[in-house]
């Protein structure tokens, strides 16, 4: 059985590895949090137990860089599958020139294992009242590299795409057949480039442990700067083909309608959903007693984007933008954590929202930016405001 101790110190000795302190955010003495007034009883950390599962992380107990495996978000559209490692197999075929079968304690002892901080984000994560941006985590992961196995394996000229699938099953009722329904391994694909991205990982620990269930044991795809739904759970198959993978939570649920520019004007066309977009926001108010008055800190996350972040600003009630200190920035694929520090604020309701800048000058979007560019109810990185009450 493992103890709380033994969790604490396997998460040390991984976050170690990385060249990372246990508790990087932790309060401060005698700092205490100032209640955000936007969340609603409408947000639930577990607002849905079965399928499909949603657990959020709660934002406001934001306290370290990494988030602690009992409290990683979780959301998937099946039932979570029972694995026996024991007898665990994952298979790699198609077009291959030397088909495999792993065992797991065949993966984990490879000598190219590694770990890797990668912040995930759920596609569908919003600051609705029932998610307040709450499908979101941090981890360090340990696996093997994905691409050395596939060239293990020796991918054929003729292949296209790499499939990934789960033990878990989704169903879909086709009319063509007289609406039968019909079961089929959950899945994903990516080009065969991404997949030989060397940063893309085949994970079995997080944060120094087994992965929990809840967040694909024994295995899982890690594919850095993507959204949560190509890391595909509970792997078990991995196929090469030819041809594009049509999965019904691939092209028919994850899409996007995005606009185009062309030299007509915007060209509207649904794609499907893939790699994160730069977000940052808001996560918590705190305060600190200094002298007869209070220091105040607001902080938060900032995450995603294939360029670099480079500053995060911060607006307290429609005032000018303020540049933030950026606490931790420790990994290419992980959030990064910032702060800025004021002096006494007036009594009453205050809002404050962040936006990230990255190295190019893109900055994150405003809502009504986004839905110049954007049709979506996912892939939501625009600023959102927070409101906090100063007594």
């Amino acid at each position: 059985m493992t103890t709380r101790r033994d969790f604490l110190s396997s998460t040390a000795v991984a976050l170690a590895a990385l060249g990372l302190p246990a508790h990087a955010w932790a309060l401060q003495d005698g700092e205490e949090l100032v209640p955000l007034t936007d969340y609603t009883d409408d947000f639930k950390i577990v607002a849905n137990a079965a399928n499909p599962t949603v657990q959020c992380y709660d934002l406001r107990t934001l306290t370290s860089w990494t988030t602690p495996n009992q409290d990683f978000y979780a959301f998937h559209q099946t039932v979570t599958p029972v694995v026996d490692p024991a007898t665990f197999r994952l298979r790699i075929g198609g077009l291959v020139e030397r088909p495999r079968e792993l065992t797991l304690p065949e993966i984990v002892a490879r000598p190219d294992r590694r770990d890797e901080a990668v912040t995930l984000e759920c596609s569908g994560n919003s600051n609705r009242p029932t998610r307040m941006a709450g499908l979101l985590s941090n981890g360090v992961w340990t696996g093997v590299p994905l691409a050395a196995l596939l060239k293990e394996c020796g991918v054929k000229a003729e292949a296209r795409e790499v499939v990934f699938l789960g033990a878990d099953l989704e169903r879909e009722k086709k009319w063509q057949a007289g609406n039968r329904e019909f079961e089929a391994p959950h899945g994903r694909s990516v080009y065969v480039q991404d997949a030989l991205n060397p940063a893309a990982l085949l994970a079995f620990h997080l944060n120094g442990q087994p992965l929990p269930a809840k967040n694909g044991f024994p295995l899982r795809l890690i594919l850095p700067g993507w959204y949560g739904m190509t890391q595909i759970k509970w792997l078990s198959r991995i196929e090469v083909i030819d041809r594009r993978y049509e999965g019904q939570h691939q092209v028919r649920n994850y899409l996007s309608l995005r606009a185009v520019e062309t030299s007509e004007g915007p060209l509207w066309l649904d794609q499907s959903i893939s790699k994160t977009n730069m977000k940052s926001l808001v996560a918590r108010v705190t305060r600190k007693r200094a002298g007869p008055g209070w220091d105040y800190r607001i902080s938060g996350p900032a995450w995603g984007g294939q360029v670099p972040i480079q500053r995060i600003e911060v607006q307290i009630d429609g005032g000018p933008w303020q540049p933030a200190r950026i606490d931790d920035r420790r990994g290419q694929y992980a959030w990064l954590l910032w702060s800025l520090s004021v002096k006494d604020l007036a009594p009453g309701t205050h809002t404050v929202v962040s936006r990230a800048i990255d190295a190019n000058g893109a900055v994150q979007p405003t809502a009504d930016e986004r839905r110049t560019r954007l049709a979506s109810g996912r892939e939501d990185n625009a600023q959102w405001a927070r409101e906090f009450l100063v007594g």
